[in-house]
């Protein structure tokens, strides 16, 4: 009897030992992906007016062609996607019964409602083509009183599109000094019929202390938001995890989702000189943007390895916060969060920040400005297929 009860009680402790390797496992990476570049290239030339900044670029596609938008110069553009051509483009007018200032980003539903978000204005104003403002849609204030501020931004730069999910918007907040970051909502949702803003029950995880907003390196209080049909996936920059969340946001779940070449993430105090300061921030180790890639139902992270400018000439680092920063790699997310690949980019040849996912593969700007090559005159891209090794 005892036998038995000993036997019973080894087997019991070696299921409890293979069920517990299995869920700490079960996000390990396993490098079988990495992303190769193949002959697909495409090409759009710049008119002299165009300034090289790409902080909103958008695919999209209608039931007769593909396009490319952008935003430059208080104007979107729209390019055929595939013969590079410049088909047209939506003036946003600064003054006037159409006067939009402050204009950072933009989404598109259709030609009849683009939708655009200002740094300034509390409200998202839907246009056409010609850029006449048909609607306007206020933030508010939150039913729990939030008052939502003007932070949000519908660019790609940071990939934070605009969400529409039956008739209501998702937009982001980031943290201002009026509002402390730990009581700061990561995301608004809105409804654009009744205008009535509810703040989603998400805040800032404690990235660092409130009170050093504002002192800390690098793009501290940065992060990206996507969109996998069901899902919203963020990705913080200075947080080696991810957190997905439901619809509603009261179910949360953080997955590590950690570079290989980024041993941890260290919170750096801001530099007081301007020029340390900014080569600093160019130089930390951190995360960035995370992209869903409906066509292939992966996520991409970008990851910042900690690097060194000390030997680079006439770096513009204005030049750097549009392009994207010396060294970086993509790592590859399965549709469970398990990481299955990481691709560490060459440096200072491609812009991680300029991209866009396609039904060809991963299109990534080759035209970096710190380049020897670099033509400011054309926007280039490299694509890049999702390989088993």
């Amino acid at each position: 009897m005892k036998i038995n009860m000993k036997k019973n009680i080894a087997l019991v402790c070696i299921c409890v030992l293979i069920v517990g390797c299995k869920k700490s496992s079960s996000h390990a990476p396993k490098y079988n992906y990495e992303l190769k570049e193949i002959q697909q290239k495409l090409s759009y030339m710049l008119d002299s007016n165009i300034k090289y900044q790409f902080s909103a670029l958008f695919p999209y596609k209608d039931k007769n062609k593909e396009y490319l938008t952008f935003a430059s110069n208080s104007a979107i553009l729209f390019y055929d996607l595939k013969k590079g051509d410049l088909l047209f483009k939506t003036e946003i007018e600064q003054d006037g019964p159409n006067g939009f200032y402050g204009f950072s980003g933009y989404h598109i539903e259709d030609m009849n409602h683009i939708y655009l978000t200002s740094s300034i204005q509390p409200f998202i104003a839907q246009i056409d083509t010609t850029g006449t403002i048909i609607k306007k849609i206020k933030y508010g204030t939150t039913e729990s009183g939030y008052n939502v501020t003007p932070t949000f931004t519908s660019s790609s730069f940071l990939n934070t599109p605009m969400v529409f999910v039956d008739g209501q918007i998702y937009i982001t907040q980031m943290p201002t000094f009026f509002h402390p970051m730990s009581k700061t909502p990561v995301s608004i949702v809105i409804d654009t019929l009744k205008q009535i803003s509810k703040d989603l029950p998400f805040s800032f995880p404690p990235l660092f202390k409130d009170d050093e907003l504002g002192k800390v390196a690098g793009a501290s209080d940065a992060f990206s938001r996507d969109f996998n049909g069901k899902e919203f996936v963020y990705s913080f920059y200075f947080n080696e995890n991810i957190y997905v969340a439901s619809l509603d946001h009261k179910k949360i779940r953080k997955i590590p989702v950690k570079s290989k070449y980024i041993p941890h993430i260290k919170v750096e105090k801001k530099e007081e000189d301007m020029f340390t300061g900014a080569k600093r921030d160019f130089e930390i180790a951190c995360y960035g943007n995370m992209y869903y890639d409906k066509y292939r139902k992966v996520y991409y992270r970008m990851a910042y390895p900690e690097t060194n400018l000390d030997n680079d000439k006439n770096v513009n680092y204005v030049r750097l916060t549009s392009s994207g920063r010396k060294k970086f790699s993509i790592i590859v997310v399965d549709e469970h969060f398990n990481i299955i690949g990481e691709t560490l980019f060459p440096e200072y040849q491609y812009c991680p920040t300029v991209l866009f996912i396609h039904k060809d593969g991963l299109y990534i700007c080759d035209n970096h400005p710190m380049e020897a090559g670099f033509n400011e005159d054309v926007l280039s891209f490299s694509c890049f297929e999702l390989v088993k090794k």
